[in-house]
């Protein structure tokens, strides 16, 4: 890998620290539609950094995750859980941004951090471990 793309992945991962810490601070603020957002954000950057492993870019978050679930789901390099939380966290940010009305109540805010937490956590484990 050259030193350009361990540069990106870098900052990705940084990115995605920052916002999982930022959507931790917000859930204890009760802001829960934003805690959403940022947990996903997370979890965008960090898997934008794992389809980096295989030099794969898409700007489109549709095909970040179309990229993920055909180059790390399906071939089962990363287990199938991971590619149902980016799908759950991803639509409830979706509906939180673009609809006119969207309760996220105390319960699934948390559960959505906790699951971005987790996911982050096994992608950094790739990153690290898994692909040497």
């Amino acid at each position: 890998m050259d030193e350009n793309t361990k540069e990106l992945i870098k900052v990705r991962l940084e990115k995605a620290e920052e916002d999982i810490e930022t959507a931790r601070e917000l859930l204890s603020l009760k802001r829960y539609r934003a805690a959403v957002n940022r947990s996903y954000y997370a979890m965008f950057s960090i898997t934008t950094a794992v389809l980096l492993t295989k030099k794969l870019e898409r700007s489109k978050h549709s095909g970040v995750q179309a990229a993920f679930n055909h180059y790390f789901i399906k071939n089962r390099i990363i287990e199938i859980e991971y590619g149902k939380i980016f799908d759950y966290v991803r639509k409830k940010r979706e509906e939180c941004d673009y609809t006119a009305k969207c309760t996220i109540d105390r319960e699934t805010a948390r559960k959505i951090v906790k699951d971005s937490r987790k996911f982050i956590k096994r992608m950094m484990r790739y990153l690290y471990y898994d692909r040497n």
